[in-house]
């Protein structure tokens, strides 16, 4: 391997402190509002431009000294650019010292998440393509946090490969899935202890009469006070003398969808890339390999589940996911839960009998509609004939499921990795590729049906094109061309995204006319033209991470008029177990039942507001799952034990919620105690 040493000493500390600048590195004080270093030297441009094109990798060995997780965020500037063109953003664990390599590939902005390596939590990709020769400046910068945080910068160099990610062996998690180095109340000192624990549980939920405290709710958590139409399928309706959208039960009571994601056992770990930090890892066959599996995007990584771990322990590798089973309807009938959301376990939604929503493309065997061509990202290619057989073969999964009245509806997928660009004209991408697609010659024919005359289009562009087929020829940046060139790009655009969205939800219709379409569940709306095609959908939704979600409904609603379902939102903190908050990071556990009513009751002022589903029902691994998440957000830690300070707030905002709904309770207006989220 060819390596280009970067000088860290000649790193320009714009925001923060250098300790220290020796030969083990640079020793930084990161500041609560974020690091800023510079990557200077002649000109400020130590790595850019030719160095960078040069190299296919720019690495960097840093070391977290303390608590909470570290969120880095390399932030690439072109000349005279004011705010970053891309930012690469990755965390760390604290108490490690990880090489991290970037590699140069990922300036093409095709991969939003890139798959893990050693050492690393998760990584995220934000921005357009950019090319290596364009950076004209480089930036490490850090995210803000509740206090001063403390890293060492050790190394930063290019190569021509990827180098090795050795860790050095540092037992941080437990046997039990546990993080070593924090103690807080309720961690479970040892197996003996977690096992009496998850026995008590099981003697609990076996004494447990399995209805809603709440006599006004009927058996779906449908509220009986309402009555509206029946049809025997879920349903949406306007109730004209409340002005307010609701759901409708199949006893034709009003719903309010109160769900929670992945109700599933434990959360997985992917020890492949962090085996040097576990004490303790279970062999891959006998009685734990229920535990032991492979998913996401790392296909050959090995993820264990230390929450399954505990249950074999407990009840018996035949018994634990009966057991488990009965702890789990337990808790969700004392929370008040009507809703199990995206990524459960339909073996549990079948046996509880509850209400559950169904994400489409992860439960058809066939994904959400694919071509091998893609226009951007995840971004198909719309108006090729195999997009469409695509379809058809996605909506047949509905088969099996059509004749449930307990299914609500199905998310056709989950926030498409294309969605995440802010000002992202797929039109614009597609063009500025050299691969010719079915879309791109729909948009070429579109052209040369409009302009006629290669002149014509010419002057409208602003470009010398010598003829209609010179348009299969890359054309970057192509929206500051010309406004006409913009428009059309927009119009194009528009057009794309609604077959994206009308092909798949007409496919499902045919299969399944009773179940709701419930969208999409794009992470944000970074552009209006997103909302493009959503007269196929019966609800619109959304994942809604903020401290309320009402400006987001209300940014969809003012345009849409349809309902809208909250597909994931959640809250954390760093007072218990894990070091990172996830995307809302609030200061204990009681102020995420706090948040968590906030959040609820709030999204009720909006009368286009169906629901929203908790994400999610554990905290996620403190290594990380598969994609190196490690967020402290469940309702429960890794051995099942509930976070009673957070659910005793939330089960009594559930339980009274349909009263919120009608007026006679006073929604809640005090906002969560807020710190900046751990998370990336």
């Amino acid at each position: 391997m060819h390596t280009q040493s970067v000088n860290v000493r000649k790193f320009k500390c714009i925001h923060g402190k250098i300790n220290s600048n020796s030969e083990d590195g640079l020793y930084v004080s990161c500041p609560e509002e974020g690091l800023e270093l510079v990557m200077a030297g002649d000109g400020g441009k130590l790595i850019c431009g030719t160095e960078l094109s040069k190299a296919n990798y720019l690495n960097f060995e840093i070391e977290c000294l303390e608590e909470p997780s570290l969120v880095f965020q390399i932030d690439l500037y072109k000349e005279h650019s004011k705010e970053y063109d891309m930012r690469i953003v990755f965390s760390i664990l604290p108490h490690t010292k990880v090489t991290v390599p970037i590699s140069m590939q990922l300036l093409d902005s095709q991969i939003l998440f890139p798959p893990r390596t050693s050492g690393r939590l998760k990584m995220k990709i934000d921005g357009k393509p950019l090319l290596p020769e364009d950076i004209f400046q480089v930036k490490l910068t850090t995210a803000p946090c509740h206090k001063e945080q403390h890293i060492v910068i050790h190394k930063c160099y290019l190569s021509d490969s990827m180098p090795e990610c050795n860790l050095e062996n540092k037992p941080l998690m437990d046997e039990m899935g546990q993080w070593v180095p924090k103690q807080w109340d309720k961690k479970v000192k040892d197996k003996a202890q977690c096992n009496k624990l998850l026995k008590k549980l099981l003697s609990e939920a076996e004494d447990f009469d399995y209805s809603y405290q709440n006599t006004e709710w009927d058996k779906y958590g449908g509220w009986k006070e309402k009555n509206m139409t029946k049809t025997g399928w879920f349903h949406t309706e306007y109730d004209e003398k409340q002005k307010r959208w609701w759901l409708v039960d199949p006893e034709g009571n009003a719903f309010f969808s109160i769900g929670i994601d992945c109700v599933n056992p434990g959360s997985e770990a992917n020890v492949k890339v962090m085996q040097n930090f576990c004490k303790w890892v279970p062999d891959s066959d006998g009685k734990y390999e229920a535990s032991i599996y492979s998913r996401g995007s790392e296909k050959n990584a090995a993820m264990i589940n230390y929450g399954i771990v505990n249950l074999i322990d407990a009840f018996g590798s035949d018994n634990w996911w009966d057991c488990w089973a009965k702890i789990l309807k337990m808790y969700l009938y004392k929370w008040h839960v009507n809703t199990i959301g995206n990524w459960s376990s339909l073996d549990f939604a079948m046996k509880a009998k509850m209400p559950y929503v169904l994400p489409l493309d992860a439960y058809s065997k066939n994904s959400f509609p694919d071509t091998e061509v893609k226009i951007f990202r995840d971004f198909p290619d719309v108006y090729s004939e195999e997009y469409v057989k695509s379809a058809e073969l996605f909506a047949d999964a509905l088969k099996g499921i059509k004749d449930d009245s307990y299914l609500i509806g199905y998310f056709m997928r989950n926030e498409p990795n294309w969605g995440f660009v802010y000002n992202l004209n797929i039109a614009e991408e597609m063009i500025a590729s050299p691969i010719r697609s079915a879309s791109r010659e729909v948009f070429i024919k579109e052209m040369e049906n409009k302009y006629r005359n290669i002149n014509v289009f010419n002057d409208n562009w602003r470009v010398k094109l010598n003829s209609f087929e010179d348009l299969y020829k890359p054309i970057r940046y192509a929206c500051q061309l010309s406004e006409e060139a913009k428009n059309d790009l927009i119009s194009f655009s528009r057009k794309m995204i609604t077959r994206y969205v009308e092909i798949p939800a007409k496919a499902c219709k045919k299969v399944d006319p009773n179940h709701l379409n419930l969208g999409m569940r794009y992470a944000y709306i970074t552009d209006p033209v997103m909302l493009s095609g959503y007269e196929n959908f019966d609800v619109f939704s959304i994942n809604c991470y903020k401290t309320s979600p009402i400006k987001d409904i209300s940014e969809v609603t003012n345009t849409l008029k349809m309902p809208v379902m909250i597909g994931e939102f959640h809250f954390g903190s760093l007072d218990k177990g894990l070091t990172a908050t996830g995307i809302k990071g609030v200061i204990n556990q009681k102020e995420r039942g706090i948040a968590y009513r906030y959040y609820m009751e709030q999204g009720i002022k909006s009368p286009y507001f169906l629901g929203a589903h908790y994400f999610m029902l554990n905290d996620q691994s403190c290594i990380g799952r598969f994609d190196g998440e490690n967020y402290q957000i469940g309702f429960l830690d890794i051995c099942m034990q509930e976070y009673s300070e957070m659910t005793e707030i939330i089960s009594e905002c559930n339980k009274g919620i349909y009263k919120v709904c009608k007026g006679s309770k006073g929604i809640f207006d005090q906002p969560p105690k807020e710190i900046p989220a751990v998370f990336c």
